[in-house]
C-alpha cells in the first residue's frame, strides 16, 4: 500500500475514516490472536501440565509486551501529532529514539534464559513439578525473541501514525501464518513439545520485523537516518516515556494482576489454570473489534489534536463508542450461549471444559462495558493522557479484581472466583467515564484559548 493512499485523518467522513483505519487493525489482531490460539490448541493436546505452564508464563510475555507497546503507543501519539502539525523531521527523530529505547528495554529480561533463575521465578508464581519444567521450555524462545518484538512494535507504530494500518496487517499476517505452519512441525514432528511452540513464534516475529524494516525504507514518508546524540536521545526518550509509560504501567498491571490471579487459582490445581488460559484465548478473539477501534482512535485523535479540531475528535468518540458497544453486545450474547464449540478445539477434559465455560459466561456479562472502556483508553492515549487509562486499568486488574477474587473464591470456591471479572470491569468503566468527561471539557477549553488570540 502506498502511504499516499492512506485515509486522510483530518478530512472526510469520520466514521468511514475510522473504519478504514480499524479494519486492517482488526485483521492484524485476528492473526495475532490466531497464532496464540493455535499455540494453545496444540499445547492443550500435549496435556494438562503444558497448558498450565503456558498460563504460568503468560504474565511474563504480557509484561514484556506492555513495556514495548507503551513505547510504540507513545511513538504513535507523538509522531501523529507532529505529522498533524506538518513537522516530519520531528517525527523521524522521535521514531529513531523509540527504536533504540525499545531495544535497550528488551535486554534485561534475558536473565530468565538462565535455568536456575527461571525456576526460582516461576516457583514464586506458583509453578511446581512438571509444570515448572515445562515453563522453562516454553519461556526460553519467547524471551530470546523480545528484541524482535520490541523493534517490531515501534516500526508498526510508525505506519499507524501515518494512517497506514495495512502494512502492520501484512506484517502480522505473514509472521503469524508462518508460526501456524511451523507449530506442528516443531511441536510434534521434531518432538520439541511446548518449546517448539515458542520457537515457531520466534521465527514468525523475525519475519515480521524484517518486512516492517523493508517497508520503512521504501514505503514511508518518515525517513530514518540513524544519527544519534546522547543528549538528543535522552530528550526524546523522556518524551516517549512520558507519553507511553502510563500505557506500559497500565498493561503491566494486567500482567501483575494475571500473575497474582494465577497464584490464587493455583490453589485449585492445574485444571483451573488451564481453564483460565482457555477462557482468555476465546475472549482474545471476541475483543478483536474493540481493540481494532482502539488502535484506530490513537492516531486519529493525535492527528486532529495537532490540528486543534475538537469537533472531529468528539465525532470520532461517538462513532467508535457506538460501533464497539453494538458489536460487543452481540458477540457477548453469542459467546455466553455457545462457548463449547470454540472450546472443543482445545480438546479439554470434561473438568477443564466446565470450568472454562463458567469463566467465559461470567466475563461475558460485562463485554459491553469492557468494549466502551477499551474505546475510552484509545481516546486517552491519542490525546496524550495515557496515565488516565492506566488509572482505570489499575483499578480493574489490581485494586478491584484481586480482592474480589480472594473474597469470592473464599466464599463460593472457584465458580465464585470467575465473577471477579465483571465486577472489576464495572469499576474501571466508571472511572473511565469520569475521566473522559473531564478530558472533553479540557479539550474544549484549550481549543477556545488557541482560537481567542486570532479573533
Amino acid at each position: 500500500m502506498n502511504p499516499g493512499k492512506s485515509p486522510d485523518m483530518g478530512q472526510g467522513n469520520v466514521g468511514r475514516t475510522l473504519f478504514r483505519l480499524a479494519l486492517p487493525s482488526v485483521v492484524s489482531m485476528f492473526f495475532h490472536t490466531l497464532f496464540h490460539l493455535v499455540d494453545t490448541v496444540f499445547i492443550a493436546w500435549l496435556g494438562e501440565a503444558p497448558l498450565a505452564a503456558m498460563s504460568l508464563t503468560y504474565p511474563v510475555m504480557f509484561a514484556a509486551f506492555a513495556l514495548f507497546n507503551g513505547i510504540g503507543v507513545g511513538n504513535t501519539s507523538l509522531v501523529s501529532r507532529s505529522l498533524g502539525a506538518g513537522n516530519h523531521r520531528d517525527a523521524a527523530e522521535t521514531t529513531q529514539a523509540a527504536c533504540l529505547l525499545a531495544f535497550l528495554v528488551s535486554i534485561p529480561p534475558m536473565v530468565l534464559l538462565n535455568r536456575d533463575l527461571s525456576a526460582a521465578f516461576f516457583t514464586v508464581l506458583g509453578g511446581s513439578g512438571p509444570v515448572l519444567a515445562e515453563s522453562y521450555g516454553y519461556n526460553t524462545w519467547l524471551v530470546a525473541g523480545f528484541p524482535l518484538m520490541a523493534v517490531s512494535l515501534v516500526l508498526d507504530s510508525v505506519f499507524r501514525s501515518q494512517g497506514d494500518t495495512v502494512t502492520p496487517m501484512v506484517s502480522m499476517v505473514a509472521g503469524n501464518m508462518l508460526n501456524v505452519l511451523l507449530d506442528p512441525v516443531f511441536i510434534f514432528w521434531l518432538d520439541q513439545g511446548i518449546a517448539g511452540a515458542s520457537l515457531a513464534t520466534f521465527i514468525g516475529r523475525g519475519v515480521s520485523c524484517i518486512y516492517l524494516a523493508w517497508r520503512l525504507k521504501s514505503h514511508s514518508r518518515i525517513r530514518l537516518h540513524w544519527a544519534f546524540s546522547v543528549r538528543g536521545f535522552a530528550s526524546r526518550a523522556g518524551l516517549l516515556l512520558r507519553a507511553g509509560l502510563p500505557v506500559s504501567v497500565s498493561q503491566g498491571s494486567v500482567a501483575l494482576g494475571s500473575a497474582l490471579l494465577n497464584r490464587i487459582m493455583s490453589r485449585f490445581g492445574a485444571a483451573a489454570l488451564g481453564a483460565w488460559m482457555l477462557g482468555n484465548r476465546v475472549e482474545g478473539l471476541v475483543f478483536l473489534p474493540a481493540f481494532g477501534i482502539n488502535g484506530a482512535l490513537i492516531p486519529f485523535i493525535g492527528f486532529n489534536l495537532g490540528k486543534n479540531d475538537v469537533g472531529r475528535i468528539r465525532q470520532a468518540i461517538k462513532a467508535a463508542g457506538t460501533t464497539s458497544a453494538v458489536l460487543m453486545a452481540a458477540l457477548g450474547i453469542l459467546v455466553y450461549a455457545w462457548p463449547k464449540p470454540i472450546l472443543a478445539l482445545f480438546r479439554p477434559d470434561p473438568v477443564v471444559m466446565d470450568l472454562a465455560v463458567a469463566s467465559i459466561r461470567a466475563s461475558a456479562t460485562a463485554y459491553l462495558l469492557a468494549s466502551l472502556d477499551i474505546t475510552f483508553w484509545g481516546v486517552f492515549q491519542g490525546a496524550g493522557h495515557a496515565s488516565w487509562g492506566m488509572a482505570a486499568q489499575f483499578v480493574r486488574t489490581v485494586l478491584v479484581r484481586l480482592p474480589a477474587a480472594l473474597w469470592l473464591s473464599g466464599r463460593w470456591g472457584l465458580h465464585g472466583l470467575w465473577w471477579c471479572q465483571p465486577l472489576s470491569v464495572f469499576a474501571s468503566f466508571t472511572v473511565s467515564c469520569v475521566l473522559l468527561r473531564y478530558l472533553l471539557r479540557k479539550l474544549d477549553a484549550d481549543a477556545a484559548k488557541a482560537i481567542r488570540p486570532k479573533e
